[in-house]
């Protein structure tokens, strides 16, 4: 089953949320320059309750990420600007970061083993950050070249070595993220047998028709998949030789945030307000269904209205407005968790190979948890 709650002002909307690693706590901005962290989430959604609410941002806040196993939030706006915060002696204290940049800060990931974290920027660049002990502060290496556009999302590879990332210029790309000073020996990870790149090097590179909205690896990092705004999922799967792409086409609205499931699935939320599920069929990838499911009473209604009644109610909506459904009917989406467009995914139990649980935030000011094992899915399908 699925639960949302009304969390924030539906005028406010949310742009990005984190959870800790045991999901006592929440943190989240209200598509301002607030950062807002709510404790005892264990418990209903009625129940939490606003711990405390850090405002060093000067502009909206973009990107949010809390690290499972160092606790430490990453968070980066529009002001250019991004803070690690660290909870010490019940106050959350923010590090400095060198960012570098001249323009906004769209997104923001740690990587997995928490050493480094990258920043999506407007700047045409992904400064790549660690700690330096002796200044006390996060000093960033700069991916540039060959982005030409505005960079929307970044995506760390398990190893904590490649990143993808996502452009407004039509392209996602795959580059080398070791950073001798923090890493171990280099993993190359899926791109075995190819040559090891210095740091900002690219590997691969992959074009869309439209801006790469999002992107996200498999589990076992084999699998890597971005959607772009022209209504399309591609899946690139690596194997000892060169990379495989598939591209699916959907007739729904474009996806805003895409997250990994399994292997097998991928669930992607965007502008049709209602996640959807993609599953490896064995012959492909295909768009499978919606996690989010009109009640058994209402399609029991829509059914009741068949037959000379619907025939009847058909020419009078064709009389009226020239459309063979009203505007009402077709625009009812009052039974969906969601009002507005899906803005992010989160997966609930980030050290689990699966996912079985993920919330969603969106910009109705609502937040969603959806526990799969317990909806109406093709779990089969989906590797769980």
């Amino acid at each position: 089953m699925s639960q949302s709650h009304q969390i924030v002002p539906s005028t406010d909307g949310i742009t990005a949320h984190a959870w800790n690693s045991d999901r006592t706590e929440l943190a989240l901005s209200p598509n301002n320059n607030e950062l807002i962290i709510f404790e005892n989430c264990q418990a209903p959604m009625s129940e939490w309750r606003q711990k405390i609410k850090l405002t060093e941002h000067d502009l909206t806040i973009s990107g949010i990420d809390w690290h499972p196993v160092t606790g430490m939030i990453v968070t980066c706006a529009h002001d250019r600007n991004a803070f690690v915060w660290t909870y010490s002696d019940g106050v959350w204290n923010p590090s400095l970061v060198i960012l570098r940049i001249e323009y906004a800060a769209i997104d923001c990931k740690w990587s997995p083993d928490g050493r480094k974290f990258a920043v999506a920027s407007g700047a045409k660049c992904v400064p790549v950050c660690h700690y330096e002990e002796e200044n006390s502060w996060w000093v960033s290496k700069m991916i540039k070249k060959p982005h030409k556009s505005t960079v929307l999302c970044v995506a760390w590879h398990p190893n904590s070595q490649l990143i993808a990332t996502g452009s407004s210029d039509f392209k996602c790309r795959l580059f080398s993220a070791y950073v001798e000073a923090t890493d171990d020996s280099q993993d190359m990870g899926p791109l075995a047998g190819e040559n090891p790149a210095s740091f900002a090097e690219m590997y691969h590179d992959w074009s869309a028709n439209g801006w790469v909205h999002c992107v996200d690896w498999s589990p076992s990092g084999n699998v890597l998949a971005f959607g772009a705004h022209d209504s399309s999922l591609h899946v690139v799967t690596f194997g000892g030789g060169a990379p495989v792409t598939q591209v699916v086409r959907f007739t729904f609205l474009p996806l805003c945030t895409v997250k990994f499931i399994s292997d097998a699935a991928i669930l992607g939320g965007g502008h049709d307000c209602n996640p959807a599920v993609f599953a490896d069929t064995g012959a492909g990838w295909a768009f499978s269904e919606f996690c989010d499911k009109k009640p058994a009473a209402e399609k029991k209604a829509e059914v009741a209205t068949s037959g000379a009644a619907a025939a009847r109610a058909m020419f009078q909506n064709k009389t009226k407005t020239g459309q063979t459904q009203s505007k009402e009917s077709m625009n009812d989406n009052s039974w969906q968790k969601h009002q507005s467009p899906v803005t992010f995914m989160q997966q609930l139990n980030p050290a689990s190979s699966t996912c079985s649980e993920f919330s969603t935030t969106a910009l109705d000011g609502r937040i969603a948890v959806w526990k799969l094992p317990e909806m109406d899915l093709n779990h089969g399908a989906m590797g769980l």
